[in-house]
């Protein structure tokens, strides 16, 4: 076997006790997650009983009580189990078929889940949703230019999601139904298949910042990713895809020399912020990518991909300005009507620390588990390239700690911190023997769990 393969297969040193038990530790941070959730719950429905309004039927998330299973169930369980058979091979397949196979399950995963509630073909429907405006836009050089101007204030505003995002949003359903996809199952396929991308998209992200053990051992993990209870269906599982494969582009495209990849990066990244507001924090994970890409392969040799990505990013802002959309005028409309709506009353107090419980039940509480390995990570080898999960993963941290002390997610986060969400799983590769199995299973346990019981809006 060549030094590289055996570097690829090799296990992952995760710091824990190799053994099959946690530590008090570990298993006090599982119940210290449990116990927020539980808590925010409680509170929430305390609140609601002395008058706060919050308007989630079921917090921290907004979904309702509604236990129920279909025939998709059975599929949903099977695909656990080839989760936990694909990851026992993860260290062995060619890298191609990996990344298929775990795209493949990934994509079967956000399926299942969407159709065990049986409406994913209609959910885009919604009088708040993208789809309603569609039938507004008919040239879009003028939607660009007018845009602006009705978010708040006006008798034909722009609907909820229309106009709290920017126009980019909008338009990928608009392409879409000028390609001749129109409809809500259509957009509802669209966005998982774009979602579904994350994964394989995540895993050659962390092989090619110097990670090759640990992205083997993230596919199988991003495949049976908690969160794609939302990604089936929400135009948030767009921005996750997005976001995920720019970041790849444009690691790999430097790592690489690849020009084209790397200015490719930077479109899609500058793309990633005209698709929402709250993707600017993203950046925090773009910086570290760099840094580690440095790390890797040295300034020398990155720099030009580097360049040619901000290139990139910066011709979509030109391209949006000069079409006469600017998105910092934008981002202050959106503000006035984020709090002209249910944001004004929603307490400030309560969504601060819940949104952190929100986070959990779409990642499940293992992601405290993944958390604390990334720390780990880092304080033992951070120099290490083999670290470049832990930091990315830090990185989401940040950006999720950024998004909820903002103000302007309150509530709802299970869905809009998904791209951020994905990015903390990244340190999944890095789970150790003592829970690298179960956790998984208890992940998408988890997913199966919140799918089943509960009935999401999104």
């Amino acid at each position: 076997m060549s030094t590289t393969a055996a570097r690829e297969s090799a296990p992952v040193d995760g710091g824990f006790d190799t053994g099959d038990r946690l530590s008090r530790g570990d298993l006090a941070l599982l119940g210290a997650a449990l116990a927020l959730v539980l808590l925010a719950h409680v509170v929430g429905r305390q609140l609601e009983a002395h008058g706060a309004i919050l308007v989630l039927p079921f917090p921290p998330i907004f979904a309702e009580w509604a236990p129920h299973v279909s025939l998709w169930t059975l599929p949903a369980v099977a695909l656990v189990v080839a989760g936990v058979r694909l990851q026992r091979v993860a260290g062995t397949l060619r890298w191609g078929s990996l990344l298929a196979w775990g795209w493949l399950l990934g994509f079967a995963w956000i399926f299942s889940l969407a159709s065990v509630d049986g409406d994913w073909a209609t959910k885009l429907l919604s009088p708040h949703e993208y789809l309603h405006d569609l039938p507004a836009i008919g040239d879009p050089w003028v939607f660009l230019h007018d845009f602006t101007g009705r978010i708040v204030g006006v008798p034909d505003a722009w609907t909820t999601h229309v106009s709290v995002h920017p126009p980019l949003a909008t338009l990928f359903f608009w392409f879409l139904q000028q390609a001749g996809l129109a409809g809500p199952a259509w957009a509802a396929l669209a966005c998982m298949l774009v979602g579904s991308l994350a994964g394989p998209a995540w895993a050659v992200t962390l092989r090619a910042l110097g990670a090759p053990a640990a992205a083997r051992q993230l596919v199988p993990w991003a495949a049976l990713f908690p969160g794609a209870v939302w990604i089936g269906v929400s135009g948030d599982a767009v921005f996750l895809g997005v976001a995920s494969v720019a970041v790849t582009a444009a690691s790999w495209g430097a790592v690489h020399r690849h020009a084209g990849a790397s200015l490719a990066g930077g479109v899609l990244l500058g793309a990633t912020v005209y698709l929402s507001y709250g993707h600017i924090l993203f950046g925090v994970v773009v910086v570290t990518a760099l840094l580690l890409s440095v790390r890797v392969a040295g300034w020398k040799a990155v720099r030009v991909g580097w360049l040619l990505a901000a290139l990139g990013t910066s011709g979509v802002v030109v391209f949006f300005t000069l079409a006469g959309f600017r998105w910092w005028d934008a981002l202050v409309q959106v503000q006035l009507r984020y709090y002209e709506g249910i944001a004004s009353v929603r307490p400030y107090s309560y969504f601060v620390w819940a949104n952190l419980a929100a986070f959990v039940v779409c990642a499940s509480p293992i992601v405290v588990l993944v958390i604390a390995e990334a720390v780990r990570a880092v304080r033992r080898r951070g120099r290490d390239a083999e670290a470049a999960p832990a930091w990315l993963a830090l990185a989401g941290v940040v950006a999720i700690v950024l998004s909820d002390l903002s103000g302007l997610s309150k509530a709802e986060t299970e869905r809009i911190w998904l791209t951020f969400a994905f990015t903390v799983w990244c340190a999944a590769g890095l789970a150790p023997p003592s829970w690298r199995r179960w956790g998984l299973v208890a992940a998408a346990t988890w997913a199966l769990a919140v799918n089943h019981l509960v009935l999401t809006e999104w």
